[in-house]
């Protein structure tokens, strides 16, 4: 289902920003390419680096000692990657893996420093910085609480609003990737899919994942 065309919409840090800070934000970062399935920031890795994204979406995720991921987020467009580690040089605390081919803007640790304190925008860092913690306690809430069903619903429309001017609502994301972010096994992920399919929700193939009925899935998120 492909969306009507929409106007360019500022999400992330870029919403706490106006149009023009934005802009400079991204000229004082040196532009890099990114390549589905590679990765931008390592856990457990310090770096002085924070990522400016302009296009395509990446996800977030925590690996814990036994190998098992666990999702933390998804980001895309206007959002910031890396900020949390910039001001003491600690390490990363999630790994960054490419969801598609995008682009971002790499600023080292000082430049980004120095931009956000003459441009008046350490509240808004700030702001979205707990924003981003807000996130992670409602992602655990969900975890504990709301079906599988629901959970994936949410996570579908997390993905697709995470690149706000996409025409056709997709979600790059494996069914293992899927699986792991939920919590669950690969074959109950196969199971809701194949069940979505037949009531025309979603088309799997070709991939990406695409949202072939937006509002139906909506209702699934919100469903009580």
């Amino acid at each position: 289902m492909s969306r009507p065309p929409l106007l360019p919409v500022a999400r992330g840090f870029q919403a706490l920003a106006t149009a023009p800070q934005w802009s400079r934000l991204l000229e004082r970062g040196t532009h890099r390419e990114i390549v589905s399935g590679r990765r931008l920031i390592e856990q457990g890795v310090r770096s002085r680096t924070v990522y400016a994204v302009r296009r395509g979406r990446v996800r977030v995720v925590y690996t814990d000692q036994d190998g098992t991921e666990t999702l933390i987020a998804v980001r895309g467009p206007g959002d910031l990657l890396g900020e949390y580690a910039h001001g003491d040089g600690s390490e990363h605390v999630a790994s960054v893996w490419a969801l598609e081919h995008g682009a971002v803007a790499v600023l080292n640790a000082r430049a980004f420093g120095q931009y956000i304190e003459s441009a008046g925008l350490g509240n808004a860092l700030q702001h979205y910085m707990l924003g981003k913690a807000r996130e992670n306690t409602a992602r655990m809430w969900r975890t504990a609480n709301l079906g599988t069903e629901k959970r994936m619903a949410q996570l579908f429309l997390e993905t697709v609003e995470a690149a706000p001017d996409g025409d056709v609502p997709t979600v790059p994301l494996t069914q293992d990737q899927i699986a792991s972010a939920l919590g669950v096994s690969r074959s109950s992920v196969a199971q809701l899919l194949k069940l979505w399919r037949t009531k025309g929700l979603v088309r799997t193939q070709p991939a990406p994942l695409t949202l072939t009925d937006l509002t139906a899935v909506a209702r699934r998120a919100s469903a009580t």
